[in-house]
């Protein structure tokens, strides 16, 4: 949802479905992860749950290769920085919502460089459980504490660009 909302203020009306659909992913892809967990890596390992995938660095990354396969058509010519920098934040965003959780594990945002990690002072959202799980009364309490705290403000957000946006055009555009 963060991304999807983050997207109205980096794209104009009636972009792609695979520029919502990349964005989408992009903020999904940092909890692929969890797969180490499986493969025996240690929690606090710089490749465990909150590590490298979440970093700035690997949002860059992840990024400028999905910006490349999706840009390389002329349609996109002036625009692929605006591209990058969408998907940018909305996979840094994972990383941001995790370090604003209540987990016992922070976000190591600075790996490869520095594995240390990090919170934000604000730890509001409670974290979720993992896999079936998040289907118990417990991960009930989470899915809304998080459309409380991250979908209630990122479609906020949303409304607010798409009303900045329809005001900011000429009156011509608009008749």
């Amino acid at each position: 949802m963060a991304a999807l909302a983050l997207g109205t203020s980096f794209r104009r009306p009636g972009p792609p479905a695979r520029f919502w659909v990349a964005g989408a992913a992009c903020a999904m892809v940092p909890d692929l992860d969890i797969v180490g967990l499986w493969l025996g890596v240690p929690w606090g390992h710089v490749l465990g749950h909150r590590g490298i995938t979440h970093s700035l660095a690997f949002a860059a990354a992840l990024a400028a290769l999905v910006a490349w396969a999706l840009s390389r058509d002329r349609g996109w010519d002036g625009r692929r920085g605006r591209l990058w920098a969408y998907l940018f934040v909305a996979t840094a965003s994972h990383g941001v919502l995790d370090a604003m959780n209540d987990a016992a594990l922070g976000v190591a945002f600075f790996a490869p460089f520095d594995a240390r990690r990090y919170f934000l002072p604000w730890r509001p959202i409670p974290v979720a459980p993992f896999a079936l799980r998040f289907f118990s009364a417990r991960g009930w309490r989470v899915f809304q504490a998080e459309l409380l705290m991250i979908w209630l403000p990122a479609a906020v957000l949303a409304l607010a660009c798409v009303v900045a946006r329809r005001r900011a055009r000429p009156a011509a555009a608009r008749a």
